[in-house]
């Protein structure tokens, strides 16, 4: 219990020691230039879209994303904004994916320590097994129904599966979300009104776009769960040859059950 304390205070106060230093640099620049929000706002966008360092500066802060405790939506968006949807998703598929796997390193290093006993927990026991049988099918399977981003990293991490179908799904299967919110972004307009004051004009086709493509996700996913619902239980237990598999499974989502044809597949 102290070591996974210890791992757990060790990770927060990074965390916080993050978030202290960007507020901390944010201050700084205010009171030195004088600006307000509006012009540091400017200044860091221009130097993002414009500066060659700047889209580096955006996959940094997307991998590091995990250590400071920043949604991975609001960077999906922000990068529409601030690039546009063709090089927007191309910087969102390489930051994610760095992302991902900082995350699936701190799993591995620290998930043992901090998440214990709850792996085995009965509402995490069957993706557990399912991520262990069949790392690429199981995880392709948790992003295409939108399962909480960073915990299939740290979970997969924690369970310490092998990196390359991890990274290999996580592209495939982020790709309908990616997407989504990157033409979101860019449908918001182009920032560099805001350089002359004024606001950005939506760009409706983008916008509608997002709309189609994020209701088409949804259904796809809804559908999919339904898929591994109805062909899970019956197929888990032959799948790991004990009568535990359909009673492993019922406590969390369809999710769990990937098809055994896509098992066997691999």
């Amino acid at each position: 219990m102290n070591a996974r304390g210890g791992a757990a205070r060790r990770l927060r106060l990074v965390g916080l020691l993050a978030w202290g230093l960007a507020v901390a640099a944010y201050v700084l620049a205010v009171v030195r230039t004088g600006s307000t929000p509006l012009d540091v706002l400017v200044v860091v966008v221009a130097f993002l879209r414009d500066n060659p360092l700047g889209a580096l500066a955006f996959l940094g802060v997307y991998a590091l994303r995990p250590l400071l405790l920043f949604p991975a939506t609001l960077l999906t968006v922000g990068a529409g904004i601030l690039y546009g949807p063709l090089a927007g998703v191309a910087l969102v598929v390489v930051g994610a994916n760095l992302s991902a796997v900082v995350a699936f390193g701190l799993g591995r290093a620290y998930g043992a320590e901090l998440a214990g006993a709850a792996l085995g927990h009965q509402r995490l026991r069957g993706v557990s097994q399912r991520l262990r049988a069949n790392a690429f099918e199981a995880v392709l399977t948790l992003r295409f129904v939108f399962t909480p981003y960073d915990a299939v990293n740290y979970l997969a991490g924690a369970l310490r599966l092998p990196l390359r179908p991890f990274v290999v799904a996580t592209a495939i299967g982020s790709l309908p979300g990616t997407l989504v919110f990157v033409l979101f972004g860019a449908g918001l307009g182009d920032v560099a009104a805001l350089e002359a004051g004024r606001l950005p004009t939506p760009d409706l086709p983008l916008l509608a776009a997002s709309a189609a493509l994020f209701v088409t996700s949804l259904v796809l996913a809804r559908v999919w769960r339904a898929r591994e619902a109805r062909r899970g239980p019956a197929d888990a237990p032959a799948a790991r040859g004990d009568g535990s598999g359909a009673a492993a499974g019922t406590g969390a989502t369809g999710a769990e059950h990937p098809p055994d044809d896509t098992m066997e597949a691999s």
